[in-house]
């Protein structure tokens, strides 16, 4: 089994904890401020994930850089977390996390590439369109590929929109040849 797999069962589990604490949003804040905190001080996050520190160990080591700072609920999920000897999959889970609380909000993030930048006015007009589409907030994240040529390739979840002259130029060759080979 793959981490993102026990990722997301984590990360299910704590945004239920979260929603019935009515926290979702300090948990998320607080998911942060945990994967923020390792990827910032390597020694917090060699501790965590030292396999050879005892588990009350780690336990108060969490305490101490985080009590006060964090949720009552976020500090029993780390200490879950470090029974189940998962420390290794807080980002994964912070990432399940913030997907999950924002699909819970009808919040949808859709990842746009574009060969070159678009300006404000098509930003909005696409997350408009986008919006009308899937009937939920869209939140744009943007990138830039000029192999694209021109156009665009919108991803939201699973789904693919390639609107690119490359993909199109790309469905031409496919045509051409399924055609050749028919001849």
């Amino acid at each position: 089994m793959r981490f993102t797999a026990i990722a997301r069962r984590y990360a299910g589990a704590l945004f239920e904890a979260a929603k019935q604490a009515e926290a979702i949003d300090f948990v998320e804040s607080d998911l942060g401020l945990i994967t923020y905190s390792l990827q910032t001080m390597p020694r917090l996050k060699e501790a965590l994930e030292h396999p050879l520190i005892p588990a009350e160990r780690k336990k108060r080591i969490i305490a101490d850089v985080f009590k006060g700072e964090i949720q009552d609920v976020m500090l029993h999920f780390l200490s879950l977390i470090v029974d189940k000897r998962r420390e290794g999959i807080l980002e994964d889970v912070e990432q399940e996390y913030v997907r999950l609380a924002n699909e819970f909000r009808g919040v949808v993030a859709a990842m746009v590439t574009s060969a070159v930048p678009l300006a404000a006015s098509e930003k909005s007009e696409l997350r408009g369109k986008l919006e009308d589409l899937t009937g939920k907030k869209v939140e744009l994240e943007l990138g830039e590929d000029p192999a694209l040529i021109g156009g665009l390739v919108v991803r939201i979840g699973d789904t693919v929109m390639d609107g690119s002259v490359r993909g199109y130029l790309a469905s031409l060759k496919n045509q051409l040849l399924g055609e050749q080979s028919h001849a």
